[in-house]
């Protein structure tokens, strides 16, 4: 081989090498990752090698290298950074709602009583409640205000007042005689109690604090020595409609019924009540007089003999002395129960077979129009049961009936009594013991047919 040509082949060798080396140290590195936001940059293009003048050998050419790609953009987690610091500013404070609360100011203690002829004691209680509204702003003082005191003074005025004499008394489980004694009250140590509770942010209750108490005239031992221990009966009726002056005399009469004591061994209304006179506090009213009504002093006071005949019907005692009505009144339904008396003749009696006292008590209400009289004495070992009325012939009212009457202008008219028909009513009444009937008795009683009855003013 020439020299020429071993210079040649050199030359070439050469040349590829160096283009070789050059490509090599032109082919770009993998870029970094680029940031977020922006592209990866584009490769750069590999240069050529310039043809030279001389053919040279056919050598193997490089492998091609991949084009580059840009990577994918991955974004890059942010650090979590501290938490923002709270505000410095406080919330302002909630202010809490006033307790609106009332207070109970009570007083609980006994008393003396006597139940089924034994001496024990009943509970009583009396409460002062102070409203909520009223409550709220003395809470806010903290202390007894002026007129919180004066109102606690005269609660307590109320429980140390006059001591109320025993007598009989209808509790939840019966007739009880109960003796309401005076009480005597540390009124220091109960103001004691009420500041306390005034002063408790949930304060409600507060006591009465009792030191002793202060029994009345008339104690449990009136009723037990002289054996009346038992409730024997009540009667009832209604004056509903009543003149002025008729409920006067209601009244009047009734309180001769009123915690009174009656000894004997005959009852006479009439003598139990003395002279219906107007000295006695009576006053003009209709009554009946023959076949007709006309005004008397104590008009109405058989509105009494009623429920005195109701009472000791029903409490068993004997009939000794009574008369119905002429005709039947509608204050006395049911009809058939009523009693009639005109002094001095006309009386209403019972024999007296308890074999001791009896003792009377009286309650009205004008609003109700309601009139009850209750009887006490020695227990009895049997029951009366009242049956109902039973009508056994009826006759209608007759035609009205006109009377003249001077008082009244000429032409007026003016209704002073009802129509009513005539009737025989029979009333049984049963005595039972151990739940047997071992006696009873029928109470008959005849009406005459009554008619509607006004007065007519007459010319003068």
């Amino acid at each position: 081989m020439s020299l020429k040509f071993r210079w040649s082949l050199a030359l070439s060798a050469a040349l590829v090498t160096a283009a070789l080396g050059q490509g090599v140290a032109k082919m770009p590195a993998i870029p970094a990752l680029p940031p977020p936001s922006q592209p990866a940059p584009a490769p750069e293009p590999t240069p050529q090698p310039e043809p030279t003048a001389e053919p040279s050998p056919q050598l193997p050419a490089p492998e091609p290298q991949p084009e580059p790609q840009p990577l994918p953009q991955v974004p890059v987690p942010t650090p979590p950074g501290p938490e923002p610091a709270a505000s410095p500013i406080a919330p302002p404070p909630v202010k809490a709602p006033a307790f609106k609360a009332p207070l109970l100011i009570n007083v609980e203690t006994t008393i003396p009583a006597l139940v089924n002829g034994k001496k024990t004691t009943v509970p009583l209680t009396r409460t002062l409640t102070i409203p909520g509204p009223r409550m709220a702003l003395i809470r806010q003082s903290g202390e007894i205000t002026v007129s919180l005191d004066a109102d606690l003074k005269a609660f307590v005025d109320g429980l140390t007042g006059k001591a109320q004499d025993a007598r009989f008394e209808q509790l939840w489980d019966g007739w009880a005689v109960v003796q309401r004694n005076a009480l005597k009250i540390d009124l220091e140590a109960t103001r004691a109690s009420v500041l306390a509770a005034i002063q408790d942010p949930r304060g409600v209750k507060a006591s009465v604090v009792v030191s002793g108490q202060t029994p009345p005239t008339r104690t449990l031992d009136y009723f037990l020595s002289r054996g009346i221990t038992a409730h024997l009966g009540t009667g009832e009726t209604n004056y509903y409609g009543s003149s002025a002056d008729r409920v006067t005399n209601i009244h009047v009469g009734a309180r001769n019924f009123r915690d009174r004591l009656f000894e004997g061994k005959v009852f006479s209304f009439n003598g139990f009540i003395g002279p219906i006179t107007a000295g006695n506090g009576y006053v003009a009213g209709l009554v009946i007089a023959g076949d007709r009504t006309a005004s008397g002093v104590g008009g109405g006071i058989c509105q009494v003999s009623t429920t005195v005949f109701r009472t000791l019907y029903g409490a068993g005692l004997p009939i000794a002395q009574r008369q119905n009505h002429s005709y039947q009144v509608h204050y006395y339904d049911p009809q058939g129960l009523d009693a009639t008396i005109y002094q001095p003749s006309l009386d209403l009696k019972f024999a007296n077979d308890t074999g001791g006292a009896l003792w009377f008590q009286t309650e009205w209400d004008d609003e109700a129009a309601t009139l009850s009289v209750s009887v006490f004495g020695k227990a009895r070992d049997f029951t009366v049961e009242i049956g109902k009325p039973n009508t056994l012939s009826s006759t209608p009212s007759p035609a009205d009936r006109l009377i003249p009457d001077a008082s009244l202008p000429a032409g007026q008219r003016k209704q002073i009594d009802w129509a009513a028909p005539g009737a025989v009513i029979e009333v049984t009444r049963k005595f039972v013991r151990d739940g047997k009937a071992f006696k009873q008795d029928i109470l008959k009683s005849s009406y005459r047919p009554w008619p509607n009855i006004f007065l007519v003013g007459k010319a003068r």
